[in-house]
């Protein structure tokens, strides 16, 4: 059984927060990987444990479950951006949480300072990865169950239909 340990997403990810200057990165490769596998496990819910993280972290096919194709490689090339969204999303929340305590404004007699629309800015775009997000992929609180066909006694041609007039 084949692994991934999902460092082919980290380009993608890094591109997608916004985090692409090389000199000067504000999240490690560590951090991204860890966000990666949250993002697997978070989506877990979603696809019916389709894939799974074993203890070094490293992604691999639910063998229950039916693929389109085989293996390599392990992840499916259409699981790949929710993958990077649901991360991206985990890293933004967190970065987010942990800027908003400095989002404000002040102002004196000579010089005023606010910092508020890029807190605005960040919760839009996290609004469009989770939108982006719902338009690949169903979350499971909206996923219909399964219909069970029932006989519906007093309706017409039904066979548990009495003969009468109505």
């Amino acid at each position: 059984m084949a692994t991934d340990d999902l460092s082919s997403l980290i380009p993608y990810l890094r591109l997608s927060i916004g985090d692409i200057t090389a000199g000067s990165y504000r999240y490690t490769t560590e951090w991204l990987t860890v966000a990666l596998v949250a993002a697997v496990e978070t989506l877990s819910n979603w696809w019916y444990n389709r894939y799974l993280v074993n203890t070094s972290d490293e992604v691999y096919r639910n063998t229950n479950v039916n693929f389109e194709y085989s293996e390599p490689p392990v992840l499916m090339i259409g699981d790949e951006r929710p993958i990077v969204l649901m991360a991206g999303i985990i890293l933004l929340e967190g970065s987010l949480e942990n800027a908003s305590w400095n989002i404000g404004s002040w102002r004196d007699a000579e010089i005023a300072y606010s910092n508020i629309e890029s807190g605005k800015i960040r919760d839009r775009r996290l609004q469009r990865m989770w939108e982006e997000l719902e338009n690949l992929m169903v979350p499971p609180s909206k996923k219909l169950a399964y219909a069970i066909k029932g006989s519906l006694p007093g309706y017409k041609d039904n066979l548990h239909e009495r003969n009468s007039k109505y």
